[in-house]
């Protein structure tokens, strides 16, 4: 199984009745990806009786959901990524005043890896070629240094709403693996693989302190959203749809989806997801899966969740 690069939904200018530009965030889109995530949203946000602040991580400027259309149901929306975006531009261009209503943070480290230097160290390791046990064995101990640090502690048990946006195949490990491509011809084989398990490793482990760091942020009987691609379609499972439209109850469709999720999906997203899920109580849960089109030749089997975490 591998992690694919995300899929965004561009935001798309749209013209106004007085010809002035605007943003399309989706809002009359009916069965697209972002049909499903206003569904999500809709589903946690009726929930909520005080609606003062609202988090979403990963959105960027890749308009997978309404930003100006939340931070109309809640006093304030913090917006957070892990690299400069143009959200702030983006906003300008939507008609309607949010002015300070939507504060956006980026260059946030959720891993707490920069705070331990990880990337630069593990890239002299491979520029200096050093063995492939003393890279896996840094690789593996900087799940456990990580934890040491904290991200966003002056957040916590700050939000009504936290809602996250296709993080989990972000977090860490698709860098790490560029990284390793351009150095893995030093290695034998069976050397490339040693340092892979312990990537692999810690990214397991990021995932799991990325979903405790959600938690964290949400105030007592707030509301989680969260989606994730996670399935990407191709010949070797074209039959999984089918497979999937023949099944005639919502609770043989889910079995099958998390059957498929084991035996095909991509890594990141099932660790990530899995927890998640498994931390959401049932009560009042809604669990929705979809095909998110991304473009011509990409298509993902999407997953997303809204409920209240379990105490």
């Amino acid at each position: 199984m591998k992690d694919f690069h995300r899929p965004f939904q561009p935001i798309q200018g749209v013209l106004t009745n007085n010809g002035d530009s605007a943003v399309d965030w989706g809002g009359r889109e009916w069965g697209t990806h972002r049909h499903h995530v206003r569904e999500l949203l809709e589903h946690a946000v009726n929930s909520i009786s005080n609606k003062d602040r609202a988090a979403v991580l990963g959105a960027g400027n890749h308009g997978d959901l309404d930003l100006p259309e939340l931070a109309n149901r809640f006093a304030q929306v913090t917006v957070l990524d892990t690299e400069a975006n143009s959200i702030e531009e983006v906003l300008e261009l939507s008609v309607g005043t949010y002015s300070g209503k939507i504060k956006s943070l980026t260059n946030v480290d959720y891993t707490c890896l920069d705070q331990i230097h990880f990337y630069e160290t593990w890239e002299d390791m491979l520029i200096n070629h050093a063995p492939a046990a003393e890279i896996a064995a840094y690789v593996k101990n900087c799940s456990f240094e990580a934890r040491r640090y904290e991200a966003l502690p002056h957040l916590k048990k700050s939000f009504s709403l936290v809602v996250s946006s296709s993080v989990h195949t972000q977090l860490f490990y698709i860098h790490a693996l560029t990284q390793l491509s351009g150095y893995a011809d030093q290695y034998s084989s069976q050397e490339v693989g040693q340092i892979m398990e312990a990537l692999m490793y810690l990214r397991n482990s990021l995932v799991a302190d990325y979903n405790r760091l959600l938690l964290s942020l949400l105030k007592p009987d707030g509301r989680l959203v969260v989606w994730s691609d996670m399935i990407r379609l191709d010949e070797s499972n074209a039959g999984l749809l089918d497979s999937l439209y023949a099944l005639q109850s919502d609770e043989e469709r889910t079995q099958f989806l998390f059957r498929s999720f084991g035996q095909t999906g991509i890594e990141a997203a099932v660790v990530g997801f899995k927890g998640l899920y498994e931390q959401v109580k049932p009560e009042g849960q809604l669990f929705k899966s979809w095909v998110w089109l991304t473009g011509v030749e990409k298509q993902y089997v999407a997953a997303g969740l809204s409920g209240v975490p379990r105490k």
